[in-house]
């Protein structure tokens, strides 16, 4: 019989360990205990421990992972003692883990209407009819559009915030009492990730779950979460309301380090070009730029960009703003004509672009540059990083060997790159190290424009803040001009001059950062700015914005 107020899971002095030897501890003495309808965030940087923790919890632990110390108890049943098959059914049915990249999670043969029907039939012995209707009534209670239609569609015909919901439905079914969501909502966009954190903190306070929200992203702490947990190489170092984390201050030195990284950071004094620059001509100048692309099977073509126009002056950044698929990688592909723009005009330092002969735009694209969004995969995994930045050397001034040595040297010190790192290969580094690398390499030959393209997306708390400043102390040390593509909203307050929404192609609002922030005149422009989760408004309000009555 449970205990009135106990609580529906304690994690008690949990150490996990991969080998004997206390030196191979993954995770140390980590204890804390939820109740009934509350949601713990908890935030670290990659490598934490936070992923092993949600494994820990439902008992499915990698490899020859093991718990060598502590208990970790539902409904004080520690779950050590439960019989293999109390364990099966405790996974899935009493605990339920949701993690990212949900179309990864989804078996891509099988429609979903199937793979929720089929985990029904499992779960609660029910025949094929029955399951399908259950099946689609999960669907409605996850808010997807057309459940009948959609339960048909396999998970690549599904977005990615469809293919979310169709994970959180498969996560409800048994009912469970504890939900494990593993950065749920990574790499979707901020208008998707929103319904989705909505929905999934709306359905767990009405179920009464106790929820464990784990993520890299503050903001989504504050904003929905009753306690925050912060954790580094295996251990909890803190753990307070979010009321008192965000108004008292962190009581832990790193703790504090990743609250101030993930606040928005002004421009500096000095830093902003626009308001004494902006009768100089422009650097860049995009004039009605279109591309198509010809999609198999459909006689219209897909208007990628729209007529899209923008400047950008000596020592400016604008940023291009939208959610995924509105045409932002294909303008700046274009403008570097890495594809080939259907019309319009683009002018670089009074040069028209577009129609230059490709020897003749070499020179032209010897000054600008681009950043790609994925790094890693942009980067040829057999060369060492020294040889990686040397190779655009190569398009520039002849230089001797040593001279070229000498350059990359002052190069990988000018983004942040240990010497030591020299010779090491792309899997060899950080998401953050490989983002620094495609910075170098792009300012090898010493551009005057640069592209940036979701410089800072997926990445943790204070590399996501070191790119920020690395890029500002580039610009005021260099003079660089920039583009910067994004949908992270709180970079774009922290990095750039201006800012142009794109939508389907077009661009539908464009204007001085602040003023576009502060007076958005397009209801899409509203709700992007409303998506964004910044801590200082949490700060303000002190309590989640979907906090209700716990059940406790």
């Amino acid at each position: 019989m449970t205990k009135v107020n106990q609580p529906l899971l304690e994690v008690r002095n949990l150490s996990v360990g991969f080998s004997d030897g206390a030196h191979s501890l993954a995770l140390q003495h980590v204890g804390f205990s939820l109740k009934k309808g509350e949601i713990l965030g908890i935030v670290g940087e990659t490598g934490a421990g936070k992923s092993l923790l949600a494994r820990a919890i439902i008992d499915m632990l990698p490899g020859d992972g093991r718990i060598v110390e502590g208990e970790i108890l539902v409904n004080g049943h520690a779950i050590s003692k439960m019989t293999a098959e109390q364990r099966r059914g405790y996974r899935g049915g009493e605990v339920a883990l949701i993690g990212t990249n949900a179309k990864s999670l989804l078996d891509p043969v099988v429609n979903v209407g199937e793979q929720i029907a089929r985990i029904l039939r499992a779960h609660r012995g029910i025949n094929n009819k029955d399951a399908w209707r259950e099946a689609i009534r999960l669907f409605e209670q996850v808010g997807i559009v057309d459940p009948h239609r959609r339960a048909h569609a396999y998970p690549h015909e599904l977005s990615g915030g469809m293919a979310q919901r169709v994970v959180i439905a498969m996560a409800l079914i048994a009912q469970p009492k504890i939900l494990l969501a593993d950065d749920a909502t990574l790499g979707l966009d901020a208008t998707i990730q929103l319904q989705v954190l909505d929905l999934l903190v709306e359905k767990c306070r009405e179920l009464g779950l106790a929820v464990v929200l784990i993520t890299h992203d503050l903001g989504i702490v504050a904003s929905y979460c009753d306690r925050v947990g912060i954790m580094k190489s295996g251990r909890l170092l803190e753990l307070e309301t979010i009321r008192s984390f965000l108004n008292d201050g962190p009581k832990h030195p790193y703790s504090q380090e990743l609250l101030d990284a993930a606040r928005v950071r002004p421009l500096p004094m000095g830093y902003d070009q626009a308001q004494n620059g902006s009768q100089a001509p422009p650097l860049l100048e995009v004039i009605d730029l279109v591309k198509t692309f010809h999609v198999e099977g459909s006689s219209e073509p897909v208007r990628a960009v729209d007529h899209v126009s923008l400047t950008i002056r000596k020592g400016e950044t604008l940023a291009l703003v939208g959610e995924s698929g509105s045409g932002k990688t294909t303008t700046g592909q274009c403008i570097v004509r890495l594809l080939q723009s259907d019309s319009g005009s683009i002018r670089f330092d009074g040069t028209e672009t577009l129609s230059l002969p490709d020897r003749q735009f070499r020179d032209v694209r010897r000054r600008m540059q681009m950043v790609f969004q994925e790094p890693y995969v942009a980067l040829n995994p057999r060369w060492r990083v020294r040889d990686l930045v040397a190779e655009p050397l190569k398009l520039g001034e002849r230089l001797t060997r040593a001279e070229k040595q000498t350059r990359v040297m002052e190069l990988l010190d000018l983004v942040g790159i240990a010497s030591v790192k020299a010779d090491a290969y792309p899997h060899e580094l950080t998401a953050g190290e490989q983002k620094r690398v495609g910075v170098a390499r792009a300012l090898a030959i010493r551009p005057d424009f640069v592209i940036f393209d979701e410089p800072t997306t997926a990445l943790d708390i204070r590399v996501r803040a070191q790119i920020i400043d690395l890029v500002r102390d580039l610009q005021k040390r260099m003079g660089l001009s920039a583009l910067f593509i994004t949908h992270d909203l709180n970079s774009v307050r922290s990095l750039a001059h201006y800012v142009a929404v794109m939508r389907h192609g077009k661009i539908i609002e464009q204007g001085p950062t602040e003023e576009i922030f502060a007076n958005p005149k397009q209801a899409y422009t509203r709700k992007l700015l409303d998506a964004e989760l910044p801590i200082e408004a949490r700060a303000e309000a002190s309590t989640p914005i979907l906090q209700t009555e716990q059940q406790l």
